[in-house]
């Protein structure tokens, strides 16, 4: 028995239950996936055709434009409603009549939102990219098509991704972890057999596409019965959308559009100022940061539904309990993380082997990780205070993306990748964590005492 209950016992000291496991096995995943992939970009891309690869990234992040942060509001606002249904054994939801018909109308306005959404991505964000990459000195990349399919096949894939946050918000982590992990796995060996084709950009392409197709046949596949019980079921009692989403949705908005700027310039400020093999450096290196910030965030993320149950239930110690436990291993994770990450970079500069030359150098490299290390601060204060279904960050949100924004853009220019790492740590930590920490301790008193 007790060589039974020992592991057992560690894995829960570590808070490696289902949902964080898969979570981890993505990221690990992801983490020698794109390692190799790294690799294959160096070796098939040329600097120019790797600038245009992370700067289509970087571009495709705008959907926060017109998403406007609702797949936030969505898990929170579903795990209140879940706390009082389940799943039958056919697949179904099953419980209170109310909070089914409730559940019912997230559905159906989720579908009319984004059904919006997606059609303004492709107008807004495909124009302005082909604005923007007509404007490259890069004349002999062939980035046209490529870029036209991409943000197609992204607004799908923008259309498809709130089903998956309401499913994580019903307490169906595990299940879409899970999905997650295979979903990677595939999405990167076709990556690698367009490399290998000689696909250049149209690999961006032809990933999105096996994420959509994935996507597609596992909302319908797994959780058919699901979307049909819950849209079957139309009673007065309904999400109403302007008094119960709006209040959180636009305050994360006016975050989201504002950081969405400030977090995507990093790269097209590289591109613009200092070329396309500058942006490259710079977009592959914080691709790597990007794996660490990730998989750290696993331990927190997978418990918002819980999060959100609790507050239902007022179980506010238990809540407590469970933050503390999963931000303590989420932040010993990431600073150990980091410190292998600035070594590596670190030796591949002293060395000098030809990779290197991809990468950022280990100053800029580690004014990154310590900044996104901090960022993890301010990220899991606001899941704790967000499973109350409020937005507390409005006003330092906006604030600190425009500074971000602001500073990323002139001492970038100036100084390079090193003024633009340099920015982004100052602003985070004078401005943002401590002031974060100052509103999580005042709302969570405030809050938990009504």
């Amino acid at each position: 028995m007790a060589k039974i209950s020992t592991p057992i016992r560690l894995l829960d000291t570590l808070g490696l239950n289902p949902a964080v496991v898969f979570t981890l096995l993505t990221r690990a995943w992801q983490t020698v996936a794109g390692a190799v992939t790294l690799v294959l970009i160096a070796y098939f891309f040329a600097p120019d055709v790797q600038g245009f690869y992370y700067t289509f990234s970087s571009l495709l992040a705008l959907q926060t434009f017109v998403e406007l942060g609702l797949y936030i509001v969505i898990v929170n606002r579903a795990s209140h409603e879940w706390s009082k249904l389940r799943l039958d054994d056919a697949g179904a939801v099953a419980g209170d009549a109310a909070a089914l018909s409730r559940l019912g109308s997230l559905v159906r306005f989720i579908a009319r939102w984004y059904t919006v959404v997606s059609l303004l991505f492709v107008l807004g964000v495909g124009i302005a990219g082909h604005v923007f990459f007509s404007q490259s000195r890069s004349t002999n990349v062939a980035w046209e098509a490529p870029w036209a399919t991409v943000v197609v096949l992204a607004a799908i894939q923008l259309w498809l991704m709130p089903f998956l946050s309401l499913l994580e918000g019903c307490n169906q982590v595990v299940a879409v972890n899970r999905f997650r992990f295979a979903q990677a796995v595939v999405e990167a060996l076709a990556m690698w057999l367009l490399f290998a084709a000689g696909a250049e950009l149209w690999v961006v392409a032809g990933s999105l596409a096996v994420r959509v197709l994935a996507t597609l046949w596992f909302l319908g596949h797994g959780y058919g019965r699901f979307f049909r019980s819950a849209l079957q079921v139309r009673s007065q009692e309904r999400i109403r959308w302007r008094e119960e989403l709006w209040p959180m949705q636009w305050r994360l908005a006016a975050q989201l559009l504002v950081n969405s700027i400030a977090f995507s310039l990093f790269t097209p400020v590289m591109f613009h100022f200092y070329g396309a093999e500058v942006a490259g450096q710079t977009g592959m290196t914080l691709q790597i940061i990007g794996v660490v910030t990730t998989m750290a965030h696993a331990w927190v993320e997978t418990k918002v539904p819980h999060f959100g149950a609790l507050v239902v239930r007022r179980d506010y110690a238990e809540l407590d309990r469970i933050w503390w436990q999963a931000s303590k291993l989420s932040y010993g994770f990431a600073v150990a993380a980091s410190l292998v990450i600035w070594l590596a970079v670190l030796a591949l500069d002293v060395t000098g082997v030809e990779f290197a030359s991809r990468i950022l150098g280990p100053l800029p490299t580690a004014l990154f990780l310590i900044a996104y290390g901090l960022t993890h601060v301010t990220h899991f204060q606001g899941l704790y205070l967000r499973a109350h279904a409020r937005e507390p960050f409005l006003m330092l949100g906006v604030l600190g993306g425009l500074l971000i924004g602001g500073l990323v853009f002139v001492f970038g220019s100036t100084y390079g990748p090193t003024g633009a790492a340099a920015s982004f740590l100052a602003v985070i930590a004078v401005l943002i964590v401590p002031v974060s920490t100052v509103i999580w301790i005042r709302r969570r008193a405030e809050w938990q005492s009504q």
